[in-house]
């Protein structure tokens, strides 16, 4: 089956305030020296914004822009040819992201925040799920692309990792053994133009501000300009720019977790674009990387390194495992307002995180954290901290 054409949109040419990122040329991975300088600027994305650009990292333009093709194929299905492939409540409240989740009801709960229609595909299904037609014959591909990304990108970066925690390559590699996350998986997006009123209730927001709940998130990069990041130098959202077939990369939850909170959970969202891209639909390609499910969230006690900065301490009273820490996050623990530039008006703004997290008849939660108060994140810069 082909599929339908797609033509990225051209880049914006309005002045927007744009973030600079460190961007890591995995070209250089090759030699020792080449690593060195690569564990560098790691290190500093780590103690920066928690979000830099990968270039030269192995997936072909080729793939690349099928794999863009092939979300843009998926995610504008008709719904009826969606409705049959939809995650079902039980695999939800399991943490089996897999499947469609239109954007509605089914995303207005506890800890996700979500104005957006995906589509996610297990790097690990002992099911073997069916998927729309007009996928399964690129279902192979996109297995080797997730493949490729775990066993190779995310292998370099945890090599790379361990060169800054001095620990040996062996135990970085650990926390994410193969096979070890049921819940790894590729996601199609889509984001549709907003009428002006609909865009106005929520604050001309689609993803309100938040940091991703594994350990890293690699974007296809693509240049309609909506993803912003919250930088720690001044508490201002800016934009991140597109990087022509590269990708980009954030840290989340679990990696900040075994860090000591060295390796900063990136916290972003996905805003409405510029008035001249405002129009368009925005086609999204990401891989979600998590540590092994049974992998304890907590600082890697052998890290010289942690030692010395003094983060080699739990950063909560409450020390989960993989699998449980994306329970309780489903939950609303530890949900913050992150989105504090633009604050809400409960008159006229609709809530984000309204209503609780359906959890089918028999899943043993645990605990219900629906109904804690969210508190506003206020920033610690790093100007006030010097």
């Amino acid at each position: 089956m082909s599929l339908p054409p797609y033509t990225p949109a051209e880049p914006s040419k309005e002045a927007l305030d744009y973030v600079t990122l460190v961007n890591l040329d995995l070209a250089k991975f090759d030699t020792e020296s080449g690593r060195r300088e690569l564990a560098a600027s790691l290190y500093e994305a780590a103690i920066g914004h928690g979000f830099l650009t990968l270039t030269n990292h192995g997936i072909s333009d080729e793939v690349y822009q099928r794999q863009m093709q092939l979300a843009n194929a998926v995610m504008t299905l008709p719904p009826e040819e969606k409705a049959p492939y939809e995650v079902t409540p039980e695999e939800d409240a399991r943490g089996l992201y897999v499947g469609f989740k239109p954007a509605g009801p089914l995303g207005h709960k506890g800890g996700f925040p979500k104005q957006l229609d995906h589509y996610n595909i297990l790097v690990h299904d002992p099911k073997n799920r069916p998927h729309p037609e007009v996928l399964r014959p690129y279902l192979q591909e996109t297995q080797e692309v997730m493949h490729f990304i775990r066993s190779n990108i995310l292998k370099k970066l945890l090599t790379l990792m361990a060169m800054v925690l001095e620990v040996p390559e062996e135990e970085i590699l650990a926390t994410h053994a193969p096979g070890g996350s049921k819940t790894e998986y590729i996601r199609y997006m889509m984001c549709e133009p907003r009428p002006k009123e609909e865009s106005e209730k929520y604050r001309d927001i689609f993803l309100s501000g938040h940091t991703d709940w594994g350990s890293w998130t690699f974007l296809f990069s693509q240049p309609i300009s909506a993803l912003q990041v919250l930088d720690h130098t001044d508490g201002v959202y800016r934009w991140v720019r597109h990087q022509p077939k590269g990708l980009v990369i954030n840290f989340g939850e679990a990696l900040e977790r075994l860090t000591g909170g060295l390796f900063k959970a990136t916290i972003h969202r996905v805003v409405q674009p510029p008035v001249d891209q405002r129009h368009l639909r925005r086609i999204g390609v990401i891989y979600f990387a998590r540590p092994a499910d049974e992998q304890e969230l907590s600082p890697l006690k052998s890290s010289p390194l942690l030692t010395r900065l003094g983060r080699d301490k739990p950063m909560d009273d409450r020390v989960f495992c993989m699998a449980d820490y994306l329970d309780a996050r489903k939950h609303g623990w530890k949900r913050y307002e992150y989105d504090i530039d633009r604050p809400a008006d409960p008159t006229k703004h609709a809530d984000f995180f309204a209503g609780e997290y359906p959890d089918p008849e028999g899943h043993k939660s645990l605990g219900k954290f629906d109904d804690v108060p969210r508190e506003v994140y206020v920033p610690q810069l790093k100007l006030e901290a010097a």
